[in-house]
Order: structure tokens, then sequence, then C-alpha cells
């Protein structure tokens, strides 16, 4: 099976070594099921916690594409950071948008488009939240590693 994963979490998740362990694990599991595609995101503590663990996986699975998705332009010296890493995705719908709403486009693309979200939601509000949603009406597999489950739905 090859596809896309995505992650998505609340801006100030908790970052332990457990949660870590998890993210780690649940990745390498996707990766043996044939998985290749791993998109990333730039807004809070759990995307950076799925950059650090895709870009510590991609040494040892070189196959993989890790992406960045970006909601915004951003300098020449942060651009050249995120190219030395990672394939860049910036979708014409969220380079169209406007600021205030850019990130909202990124997450709507991202739920419509990746065929499994990793997440880590553990309260029903904000952007995190909203992308679940959104991934749940296009019937994404969503794994929850707030819940350490698969799910189907999460609470409205």
């Amino acid at each position: 099976m090859s596809g896309i994963c995505a992650f998505f979490g609340h801006r100030d998740t908790i970052i332990t070594s457990d949660l870590e362990k998890k993210l780690e694990s649940v990745v390498c599991n996707l990766i043996e099921s044939g998985i290749n595609e791993f998109w990333c995101c730039e807004q809070g503590t759990f995307d950076w916690l799925s950059q650090i663990v895709m870009l510590r996986l991609k040494k040892s699975c070189p196959d993989i594409y890790v992406c960045y998705v970006l909601a915004y332009p951003c300098s020449e010296d942060k651009l050249k950071w995120i190219e030395e890493r990672f394939e860049i995705i910036y979708p014409e719908v969220v380079a169209t948008a406007p600021h205030k709403f850019a990130i909202t486009r990124r997450n709507k693309y991202i739920a419509e488009n990746a065929d499994i979200i990793i997440c880590y939601i553990d309260h029903p509000s904000g952007g995190a939240y909203q992308a679940i949603q959104i991934a749940k009406k296009h019937k994404k597999t969503i794994i929850n590693l707030a819940e350490s489950q698969h799910l189907n739905s999460l609470p409205l």
C-alpha cells in the first residue's frame, strides 16, 4: 500500500518521551505497511515533534518522502533550512489565501488529501481539532495518540 500520512496536533501539546516513542512506533508500522509519504507542518509542538521523528526515520528509511507543507512564504534563511531537510509543498489554494486564513486553508488541504492522519487531539477545539473534523468527513484513517487508538470519530 502506498499513501500519504500527515500530522495534526494542538499547538501546546506537552511533548514527552512516551509520546515520541508512540509516534515513532506508529510511523514505523505505517512505513512497514507501505506508506511512503509524510507531510509535516510548523505551527506547534506536535508539529515540531513530527518533524524530528520523521527526519530521524528518513535516515534509516531513505525511500520515504518527508514533506513540509507551508502555510506562508518564508525568509530565504528559513526556506534554505527547510529545503535541506524536506520536500516542500505549498499548495496554490494556500498561497492565494489571505494571511489570516492560510493555516486553516493549509489544514483543510492536508485533511482532504492525506490518506492517514496521526494526531494528538485531547480537547474538542482549535485548528487541529477542526482539521480532524474535515478528515472525518472525508473518511480518512485517524490515529489519535492522545487516545492511543485508531478512531473513526471524535466528539463533536
